[in-house]
């Protein structure tokens, strides 16, 4: 099922641009929903997952917990942050990252190209986010297994795939939907990653276990 896109903003200057943007964009064609001003505005009508694309500028909450909020209220959801350039740094992302957020678009002056690429990679089920956030993220797993993987015991590779969803924080559904395999089964390589991991539920792996990262070092 295609994803309709949301923009959550309450300033009005970045509302019409994105709109305008969107509106005569041709690298795409899905369902472009009026823009709601607060969280609350987003779901009143309707609780159908979408791509949200958040306004960090101007959304004076954490938009990692509200990403989490979102998608509980509309499972199979996909998130977008637009970052003001100053705030755009490797840990602000690697952050939102592993609140599950699926891309960030910085407002530079190319921002209006990058957008629209930006939004048909997400849909396409691929992130749109810095190679460094990627490989920070990868080192973070592997952080977690050293410290936390019990002796001579060791993750199969959909283990593996299945704790990198869990670490950003997804559902089992969404996680189902994303490998192509049961609920059920998800519950089952999480329950064996979390008895290998030595953790007794899945606040374990968000708790500050992962030893921090900075940008890999080139």
């Amino acid at each position: 099922m295609a994803l309709a896109i949301q923009l959550v903003s309450p300033h009005p200057v970045l509302t019409s641009a994105v709109e305008k943007l969107l509106s005569h964009s041709h690298s795409f064609s899905f369902t472009i929903l009026p823009s709601s001003l607060t969280e609350a505005g987003t779901i009143s009508s309707s609780n159908s997952p979408r791509l949200f694309l958040l306004d960090a500028c101007s959304l004076h909450v954490d938009l990692g917990p509200l990403a989490a909020r979102l998608r509980t209220r509309a499972p199979g959801s996909k998130f977008l942050v637009l970052l003001p350039p100053v705030n755009g740094g490797f840990e602000e992302k690697m952050r939102l990252f592993s609140w599950g957020i699926d891309g960030f678009v910085e407002l530079d002056k190319s921002w209006q190209t990058e957008l629209p690429r930006a939004i048909h990679s997400i849909l396409q089920g691929q992130p749109w986010v810095p190679s460094e956030v990627l490989l920070g993220f990868v080192s973070r797993v592997k952080s977690l297994l050293d410290t936390q993987l019990l002796h001579n015991r060791f993750l199969t590779a959909r283990e593996g795939q299945v704790l990198q969803f869990l670490l950003r924080r997804l559902t089992n559904k969404e996680i189902s939907c994303s490998l192509g395999i049961s609920e059920r089964t998800v519950k089952y390589h999480a329950s064996n990653i979390l008895s290998k991991l030595q953790l007794e539920d899945r606040r374990g792996l968000s708790s500050g276990k992962i030893a921090p990262v900075g940008p890999p070092v080139t």
